[in-house]
């Protein structure tokens, strides 16, 4: 019974770990709550810079491992199974899958390296291998051990949905911040983009570089313009509606700020 409860406690301690990171490097604040596959985090406004959302990443798993260390020094019983909890929950959270914090971590590497685009494809190839190396994992605990907690948390992590949503939310920031170097320089390089009608802006945001101003061309499936945007119409439409829509329905359907 005790072994059992060690596991919340070592999950808390991660979790304030995270907040404590997030209070001294992110003033506008950082939200948890509960899913199916445990606690998970938001930020409750616009992302932090990429390496403040590292060190808060990072913060959770070092301190399992920081606390494990001392929990393995205690005489009694009890510490000894905190000190395991917090060594196998530290260890699992720097797996480099998302949503864990090593696939944070990896995820924001990537897009600093290689762009939204690749940095999403890399993330959705390397999440399938190891969910699959961790089901089998998790069968292996479930025949031999009787314990499902492996396999069922991988079960319920969400997929590639919410990578393609991260990226997104990496592009959105990164395209905010970008306002500050365009007003400081007064010209910038600009990149003429075509998309149909029928992407949805989640996608059209993937298709945005980091470091061109972006004009939009709507077209149908004749490949006659309907519509030109900026970036800003996109991100704007994005906040105020949602990703998920079509650009047809954001900016041809609806009336609104956002179509004629």
């Amino acid at each position: 019974m005790i072994e059992w409860i060690s596991y919340p406690i070592s999950l808390l301690i991660h979790e304030a770990f995270h907040l404590l990171t997030a209070c001294l490097v992110y003033k506008q604040g950082f939200r948890i709550f509960l899913t199916p596959a445990g606690f998970s985090g938001k930020w409750k406004n616009f992302q932090p810079g990429r390496l403040a959302q590292c060190i808060i990443c990072a913060a959770g798993p070092l301190g399992n491992l920081a606390m494990a260390a001392v929990f393995a020094l205690m005489p009694f019983g009890i510490f000894k199974d905190l000190a395991r909890a917090g060594l196998f929950i530290g260890i699992f959270n720097m797996i480099p899958l998302y949503p864990m914090d090593g696939g944070n971590i990896l995820l924001v590497f990537l897009y600093n390296y290689v762009g939204s685009r690749h940095a999403y494809l890399i993330m959705k190839r390397t999440g399938q291998g190891i969910r699959f190396f961790l089901l089998i994992a998790g069968v292996f605990l479930i025949i031999h051990y009787r314990n499902p907690s492996l396999f069922l948390a991988v079960i319920f992590l969400p997929g590639k949905e919410s990578v393609k949503r991260s990226v997104n939310r990496l592009n959105l920031n990164a395209l905010i911040r970008r306002k500050e170097r365009i007003l400081k320089k007064r010209a910038y390089r600009i990149r003429h983009v075509l998309m149909l009608k029928d992407v949805k802006l989640m996608e059209a945001m993937l298709l945005l570089d980091y470091d061109q101003f972006h004009i939009i061309h709507i077209a149908d499936r004749e490949l006659d313009l309907i519509k030109e945007i900026t970036e800003k119409q996109l991100m704007d439409a994005i906040l105020e509606k949602s990703s998920d829509i079509t650009l047809e329905e954001a900016f041809m359907k609806s009336p609104g700020p956002f179509s004629e």
